[in-house]
């Protein structure tokens, strides 16, 4: 039995090595809650994020993205109980063309930092692909911005809290 192709969800014809921002969700597979320590009601997630060692290596290999790609920033994120909201910013020049062509694209970029926190996690925690959102203006730029900054104050709100129970 044959199986089903995946549908892109990207845009066609999109450059997504291009220069830009764009707002990234990665969720952990079957939505599990395995980067927060504690998901029950009633906690502070305002202040220090109860963090689950796997957690801990996730927001360590975000933090060191630019590393890897030094032409890419994580603006904003936000490690969830099972999953993980950034902004991520390419902004390459015309200094790099000798040493990077072609450039790596926003899809390549995830799947290097997803396959490197489940090789030091010793196994895949990952769902498949990601969701990503074009950033196009400031003031989503903005919208997005918040909606990172104050996820964590709604997580019984979240989309994903549901999948959690």
């Amino acid at each position: 039995m044959e199986l089903p192709k995946r549908k892109s969800i990207r845009l066609k014809e999109y450059d997504y090595s291009s220069n830009g921002a764009y707002f990234v969700t990665i969720c952990t597979h079957q939505k599990q809650c395995i980067l927060w320590g504690d998901v029950g009601n009633g906690l502070d997630h305002s202040a220090n994020l109860p963090l689950t060692p796997i957690g801990e290596i996730a927001q360590k290999d975000m933090e060191d993205i630019s590393k890897h790609f030094p032409y890419v920033q994580v603006e904003k994120y936000v490690i969830m109980p099972n999953h993980i909201h950034a902004i991520i910013m390419i902004n390459k020049n015309e200094d790099m063309a000798e040493w990077s062509r072609p450039f790596p694209t926003l899809s390549a970029i995830i799947g290097l930092y997803k396959s490197g926190v489940s090789r030091k996690v010793g196994s895949s925690i990952w769902q498949k692909s990601f969701h990503e959102h074009i950033i196009r203006n400031q003031t989503s730029y903005d919208e997005i911005w918040q909606y990172i900054d104050t996820n964590p104050m709604k997580w019984e709100l979240d989309q994903y809290y549901k999948a959690a129970l």
